[in-house]
């Protein structure tokens, strides 16, 4: 086992040695019950990058008080129900909900009989996703419950990664990179469901320098690889400063907005080169498409048309001559599903920063939106 992974076992039958364990963990904590019974079973995995507390407990209005969290808290009950109080917010959890503790703040969890899972978040993947020095994170959580179901259960299907698979497999938590990106995938999830920012991107007043910016980048790399970290850099925000800063003003993620300059550039280079005897294969791969099919499908649910079918209208209408090689019109034999979401609702891959390719990216909403060209 990784000498930072550390696996600690407590049971208590009063509040004191409750109050021990949880302390051992979280740091400022305590334990109480209206009454002197309670039962207290804590497993802990405790890790430089994370630390997960499974909780089995029961007793007369058992309550856990946190003062001034060091960490980022994030609560899940696994059986029964509890309430949470944080940051001046209040919030009733079901069984298989889960609510934010943020840094800093005071909190307070009741309940009576419960078992429940608290997943504690240093500063230092924080930072590293929001793009900030780990010293200076201020974070902004303006919610303590997830912004929507989706992305609650998201975040308990990756939590039950890292708890069953990564956590309880040492051969594998072993390795860095697989430990580096379990935790970064996890933090992520929780920076997008609770709508988590660096207070010092949340104003809008630099949006539009910071749009002029990655637009200008993403321009220069139409036919070349780019991350969106590496937009977010040349941009001068943050991966999320980023993301905030294109649903603000163009109501879509910087990925897909990536996605649709590239189909602009192809569908501009498909009209231009059409006589010379250029072939679906040739633009998609010169815009960054493995795979014609793919790019046709995206292409098609741009613009209501297979690419096949913008050559031959640029060739002449109704034209029989055969088409050049590469160019059938295999577009037309996929169906498009309807598009998801609204206003080009991001997916996990922005939140990351993965996605090189296009044809990684997933679906967006139809059309540019105004100012995008």
């Amino acid at each position: 086992m990784v000498d930072s992974l550390l696996r600690l076992h407590y049971d208590a039958t009063d509040a004191v040695g409750a109050t021990t364990a949880m302390r051992a963990v979280l740091g400022s904590a305590e334990v109480s019950t209206r009454a002197g019974d309670l039962t207290w079973e804590q497993v802990s995995l405790v890790d430089d990058g994370i630390t997960v507390s499974s909780i089995r407990s029961s007793g007369d209005g058992v309550r856990l008080r946190v003062r001034g969290a060091a960490e980022l808290l994030v609560v899940a009950v696994e059986q029964g129900e509890a309430a949470l109080t944080a940051g001046g917010m209040r919030l009733r959890l079901a069984q298989q909900q889960i609510g934010l503790v943020p840094i800093g703040a005071d909190a307070e969890l009741r309940w009576s009989a419960a078992r429940l899972q608290l997943f504690a978040i240093p500063a230092a993947p924080l930072a590293r996703l929001l793009g900030v020095p780990r010293s200076t994170v201020r974070l902004h959580a303006p919610r303590i419950d997830p912004c929507s179901p989706e992305l609650g259960e998201y975040f308990r299907r990756t939590a039950a990664l890292l708890t069953s698979s990564v956590f309880g497999t040492p051969e594998v938590y072993a390795r860095d990179l697989v430990r580096a990106a379990t935790v970064d995938a996890l933090t992520a999830v929780v920076v997008e469901a609770f709508q988590l920012s660096d207070y010092a991107e949340d104003a809008s007043d630099r949006d539009d320098v910071v749009i002029r910016r990655a637009i200008a980048e993403m321009r220069g790399h139409l036919t070349e690889p780019i991350s969106v970290p590496e937009v977010a850099q040349a941009a001068g925000v943050s991966i999320r400063g980023l993301q905030m800063a294109f649903h603000r003003q163009l109501g879509v993620a910087p990925l897909l907005h990536l996605r649709q300059l590239r189909l602009e550039a192809a569908r501009s280079a498909l009209v231009a080169e059409a006589e010379e005897g250029t072939t679906i294969a040739d633009i998609a791969r010169r815009f960054g498409y493995a795979n014609s099919g793919r790019f046709s499908t995206h292409y098609r649910s741009e613009y209501g048309e297979a690419p096949s079918a913008t050559l031959q209208r640029v060739r002449g209408a109704g034209s029989t001559a055969p088409s050049p090689p590469g160019a059938a019109n295999e577009a037309d034999l996929v169906q498009v599903e309807p598009r998801f979401g609204s206003g080009g609702a991001p997916g996990p891959n922005d939140a990351t920063g993965a996605a090189v390719a296009v044809d990684g990216a997933s679906s967006t909403s139809r059309g540019t939106p105004t100012g995008a060209r």
